[in-house]
């Protein structure tokens, strides 16, 4: 059971309600998105845990600490961006190939500004460890593992809608329109003084 403690960190992490920016996050990025972009959902999924994972990394080694005041207000203003992103009308799904390329280096830096987030935790929770390595791949295994399960949850609910006659755009409408309101309070909540 020791073994699980860090995939269950990770899980906890990015499903635990206290930390509905991640989830809000989530949600955002796959709001022109369904079961049948699964398999994309994913791969985005996956690009913000890399970011995640590496700011833990270089948390852990000591090279970035972060004033979680700026961390605070920022984690929720890449909700806003990403959710705007769906109220203007970009799709994930149907953009050019330039912009389905570069979601997926917006969402390593989104996930990067999320890791800092919770780096000091982590760190604190590793200190005098030196053999983080594996811990913290398994924390991130957990992390990936949560998001999936968020992903079924949410896509389901999504192609439910479709299947209900909801169309991409008015998902993408009501998707964005709710995180980007959640976002904008938290972002107000969390304005650095």
């Amino acid at each position: 059971i020791l073994a699980m403690k860090d995939i269950i960190l990770g899980a906890s992490h990015i499903t635990d309600l206290s930390g509905l920016d991640h989830i809000l996050f989530l949600i955002a990025l796959a709001a022109s998105f369904d079961l049948t972009k699964l398999g994309r959902m994913a791969l985005l999924a996956t690009a913000f845990t890399l970011g995640h994972s590496l700011t833990l990394l270089l948390a852990n080694l000591d090279v970035v600490r972060s004033l979680i005041v700026y961390i605070e207000f920022l984690i929720p203003l890449t909700i806003v961006i990403t959710a705007a992103l769906q109220i203007s009308g970009v799709s994930l799904v149907t953009s050019t190939k330039f912009a389905k390329k570069s979601i997926y280096l917006f969402t390593v830096l989104f996930g990067l500004i999320h890791g800092l987030g919770f780096s000091s935790f982590y760190r604190i929770s590793t200190s005098g460890d030196s053999s983080f390595i594996i811990p913290l791949l398994k924390f991130n295994l957990g992390i990936e593992i949560g998001q999936l399960v968020i992903l079924l949850v949410t896509l389901s609910l999504f192609s439910l809608g479709r299947s209900l006659g909801i169309h991409e755009r008015s998902q993408q409408l009501v998707v964005g329109g709710a995180t980007l309101s959640l976002a904008l309070i938290m972002v107000i909540e969390n304005w650095p003084t």
